[in-house]
């Protein structure tokens, strides 16, 4: 930016680029074929073993392994060695005993064709005999040595350059510097120092680097230098990499049309865009005269200090090194050598400054120079005049980086050292190691939203995954280790003393000092939630069995914030040894030493209202429907929502379901009174109350979290997209909440009306996760509203639903129908089961929903008590629900040896079946066959008879035992969703 009125045809390009850094650089020397006399090698290594000299070079210049150097003294020694063994460059010295190096170079590419073939000239007064302008006859190019052997650096970069350039200028945002010169000695002498320079300034932009694959491809998308020795090379050049070129070096004198043409390099310049950095470069004085005239930087080849006068040109016009923001008079105001210090230098500079550089082109270049090529390329066709004072084009200059700055972080994973915590969707990660199943799920979302197109699909809502960082599970190695935790972890202690053992544990000084600093950056609630090792795989993953921590991040007293969040995290790692999340494991293939916990740190979604703080409502949305009741179809998924925080979704509590495909189809919502009954009457919240919300979290998850009726969110004035009100006098049910009346949650203002696009943002989602991930997906979300008042979607989490396996054929005869005591059309699992010959049911006469505790109780006892004998589980209700009026809130550990159950809904107890339910989700990720018996239904049959008709083995208070002779015959269509229960095996 900018120019200072001048219309330019920098191609305003904005297209995305996808950084592929390990396409780049394909073509690197690593094997060098040195063929020179005896005297011509100890002259190269007069200042010591050149193999050394150039490793040397290299090593200072952080580059990557230097090439080994092969020498043989002949022609013929050369050529035999060829035949050996593929080389990528041949280095000839002109005065070879048994060839001409111009013969020799044909031989060369007939046995290796495509190798480069160099010539190098020790002796001035050889440069007229060998070099031939314009035509090098099998001689690649002719550099002249000069004792440097940085000059062997530069020839392999060049090569490889040349090689490389068209490739990677296609693949990525790479830069080409034109040098124009047709003088061995000069461009040998040039060509090390600038690509010493280029050298240094990728260095320090690859500390800059924000994550590894980032480091790598600033390192392998560093300039690439192309050399023209005559005028129509040049311009073939130029045009051909128009797009990429940084900066052109060019001579006066040079061949034009087949003759020397002393003002080449000026009618060069008529060629070239108006605003490209030139540095035109002669022996003859007073050619720097026309040359400051046009406005262009003079190099006099015959000055003392050539080289320090090009390093300059690189700093002040091409934009390396520091920025040194100044004013005209020349008078230096501020350095930055980064772009947050940029930034921060161009918010407080004079406007005279700012107007300097702009008319100067000064900050495009820069940019352009630090691999900020679409944002250079957005800047430079700005003209001054585009804006009314200079004020607003430095208003334009910050938005603008600040844009591109957000969305380079968006998608990709930031290293810790890297990040400010500025922007928003970073993701971020802290220590090495893996970042576990839910780090991993949600790093691939926020790569898939960003390649995908959902967003400009959305119109009025923006989709966002929240800011996120991982702690690797090399921390979590870390922490065991060097508090010998497996030496203190057994079988023998129960959750309570885990927990006490990982709060005494250390955590160390250093990750302590990072959580430090990202604490005085986030302000904002955080949850910390597990993200294990085998946590949301492709396979089989978990949900909802380890520990997730709410915190409302707002103590006074900085020291408490670090500690709250430190015992959160060593909880979470706590969780992974738990009974529950043990019992889990042991029922997949896996063991508990496999396992490893990586944290997630993420910013709560929501906003505050008093001492709440809450979402306007979350939900969970799966790609497949396991219950589907026409004419919705398995396919076309089911999503669950609630008004607050997710717990209550997740939990199985009362919430609204909908299919995608028929949003204003809602199970249980046909009639007011059935609004009535089934619709949520209470949320969840985060208490963010000053005066108590500095919690010991060894009280457990819940709590800094609140509960409150729906009337209060009333209060709140957060269910304008939400609620719907009864009128009681009509007995009917309005949309909205501008009138008299209990408000109910059934979404209307977003599923009638569509006020947030949710069915279609849902839909999108679901869409590209199921394709990028190769598999039916669940998402978790949540949404709120800006400081704007517009609505904001945030995908909180996606996994993988484990497919039902339906590759062997089930099928279902009548006879099966009418021998069976359970039949249905909602069954879970694809198989016949065989091995079971003990069933647990809860008789629907001993059901109480008031004493669901105690059943689960019982459940356990009797688990404990068949010793890993499987069983067939029966009972009323949800299974697993953290809601005891809705069913029976068994944990893991409880029904571990449970492979079939049966969720059967009474006369006077009808609940909906499971949906977005951890507990569920986790259901079908075993294989556990589900069925689900809806009361009243033609193609559902419980026969409660015929289990009180068995003899019992053992009976307690709620649960009952049944042993039988014979194994069940369970059988599941994972096609048609029909399932069977007999007692006998045909």
């Amino acid at each position: 930016m900018f120019m200072a009125d001048s219309n330019g045809g920098y191609n305003n390009d904005l297209r995305p680029v996808i950084h592929r850094s390990f396409d780049l650089m394909k073509f690197q020397i690593s094997r060098i074929l040195l063929v020179s006399s005896l005297y011509d090698a100890f002259t190269l290594e007069e200042e010591g073993l050149l193999s050394e000299q150039i490793s040397g070079k290299y090593e200072d210049m952080a580059l990557s392994s230097p090439p080994r150097i092969s020498r043989v003294s002949t022609g013929e020694e050369a050529l035999a060695e060829l035949m050996e063994r593929n080389y990528d460059l041949i280095i000839t010295m002109p005065r070879l005993i048994d060839t001409d190096p111009f013969e020799f170079g044909k031989k060369a590419k007939e046995l290796q064709p495509g190798v480069p073939v160099v010539l190098l000239v020790m002796d001035r007064s050889d440069l007229p005999t060998f070099y031939r302008p314009g035509r090098h006859d099998n001689i690649d190019k002719i550099f002249y040595w000069n004792g440097d052997s940085a000059l062997f650096m530069a020839i392999t970069k060049y090569v490889e350059d040349l090689m490389n350039v068209e490739r990677d200028t296609e693949l990525g945002l790479v830069r080409v510097i034109l040098v124009v010169e047709d003088s061995p000695r000069y461009y040998s002498i040039f060509l090390p120092s600038i690509y010493t320079e280029i050298v240094h300034q990728t260095q320090s932009l690859i500390a800059e680097g924000l994550n590894d694959h980032e480091k790598v491809f600033r390192k392998r998308s560093r300039p690439k230098i192309l050399l023209a020795e005559n005028y129509e090379e040049a311009i073939d050049i130029y045009t051909k990499y128009k797009q990429h070129i940084l900066g052109v070096i060019t001579d006066v004198s040079y061949r034009k049309d087949g003759k020397r043409e002393h003002e080449a390099g000026f009618l060069l310049l008529d060629e070239l865009d108006k605003d490209t950095p030139v540095l035109i470069q002669s022996s003859h004085v007073e050619c720097g005269v026309r040359a400051r005239e046009l406005g262009k930087v003079f190099l006099d080849k015959n000055s003392e200090t050539l080289l320090q006068d090009l390093r300059d040109f690189f700093k002040s016009h091409l934009g390396f090194g520091d920025f040194i923001f100044q004013m005209p008079t020349g008078e230096h105001i501020v350095h930055a050598s980064d772009i947050n210090e940029f930034i921060e230098a161009l918010a407080d500079v004079p406007p005279e400054s700012v107007m300097f550089h702009a008319k100067a082109n000064q900050f495009s270049n820069w940019l352009m120079a630090r691999g900020e090529v679409d944002l250079a390329r957005k800047l430079r066709p700005k003209k001054v005049s585009d804006f009314k004072n200079e004020e607003e084009m430095r208003h334009y200059l910050i938005s603008s980086i600040l844009e591109s700055s957000q969305a380079k972080r968006r998608g990709i994973i930031t290293d810790f050292d890297q990040q400010n915590f500025g922007y928003q969707e970073t993701f971020t990660r802290l220590g090495g190691g893996s970042l576990g199943g839910k780090g991993r799920g949600l790093a691939f979302l926020s790569s898939l939203l960003k390649q995908s197109d959902v967003r400009k699909k959305i119109k009025g809502c923006t989709v966002k995954v929240p800011d996120t960082m991982v702690i690797g599970t090399d921390i979590f190695d870390e922490f065991m280790e060097s508090n010998n935790m497996h030496e203190y972890i057994n079988n023998e202690l129960t959750d309570s003393e885990i927990a006490d053992l990982f709060i005494n544990a250390r955590v160390s000084p250093e990750i302590k000092k990072d959580l430090k600093k990202y604490l005085s950056l986030v302000r904002q609630p955080l949850a910390v939630r597990s993200s294990s090792l085998l946590e949301d795989s492709q396979n089989q993953p978990f949900a909802g069995i380890y520990s997730t921590f709410m915190l409302p991040n707002n103590c006074i007293d900085e020291d408490t914030r670090l500690e709250q969040l430190c015992q959160a995290i060593k909880l979470v790692y706590a969780s992974a040894f738990y009974r529950s999340a043990k019992a889990y494991i042991q029922s997949t293939v896996h063991i508990t030493e496999e396992e490893k916990m990586a944290i997630v740190l993420q910013k709560l979604i929501g906003k505050p209202y008093d001492d709440k703080f809450y979402p306007i409502f979350s939900g969970v949305a799966q790609s497949t429907n396991y219950y589907p009741v026409a004419p919705l179809k398995r396919d076309d998924g089911i999503t669950s929502v609630a008004l607050g925080l997710g717990r209550i979704v997740v939990e199985g509590e009362k919430v609204l379901n909908f299919s995608p495909e028929y949003p204003k189809i809602i199970q249980g919502f046909s009639t007011p009174e059935e609004i009535l009954k089934n619709s949520q009457n209470h949320f969840y919240v985060l208490n963010i109350d000053s005066s108590g919300s500095c919690y010991d979290f060894r009280m457990g998850e819940d709590v800094s979290l609140l509960q409150f009726p729906i009337s209060e969110a009333e209060k709140d004035g957060s269910l304008v997209y939400l609620a719907s009100t009864y009128d009681a006098n009509d007995n009917r049910i309005r949309d909205g909440v501008g009138y008299a009346g209990p408000k109910l949650i059934t979404f209307a203002g977003i599923l009638n009306y569509n006020m947030i696009p949710l069915v279609k943002i849902v839909k999108e989602i679901l869409k590209v996760g199921a394709t990028g991930m190769g598999s039916p997906v669940e998402i978790e979300f949540a949404a709120t509203t800006n400081d704007e008042g517009k609505p904001e979607f945030y995908v909180l989490q996606i996994r993988p639903l484990v497919g039902l396996k339906e590759k062997k054929e089930v099928k279902i005869k009548q006879k099966d129908i009418d021998d069976s005591f359970i039949h249905t059309h909602k069954a879970l699992g694809n198989g016949i089961l065989e091995g079971v010959r003990d069933i647990l049911f809860i008789p629907p006469e001993k059901f109480d929903n008031t004493r669901t505790m105690e059943i689960a109780q019982e459940i356990g006892q009797m688990n404990k008590e068949l010793e890993g004998r499987p069983y067939l589980l029966i009972g009323p209700g949800r299974w697993g629900t953290r809601d005891r009026s809705l069913g029976i809130p068994v944990e893991w550990d409880q029904i571990s040896n449970a492979r079939a159950i049966v969720e059967a809904s009474l006369e006077d107890f009808r609940i909906d079946p499971s949906h977005g339910t951890h507990f569920f989700h986790n259901i079908t990720s075993l294989g556990i066959m589900y069925f689900s018996i809806p009361y009243g239904t033609p193609k559902a049959n419980m026969k409660w008879e015929w289990l009180a008709s068995q003899k019992p083995e053992k009976q307690m208070n709620f649960v009952t035992h049944i042993g039988l002779e014979k194994e069940l015959n369970i059988r599941v269509d994972g096609r048609s969703g029909q399932g069977t229960i007999s007692g006998s095996v045909e």
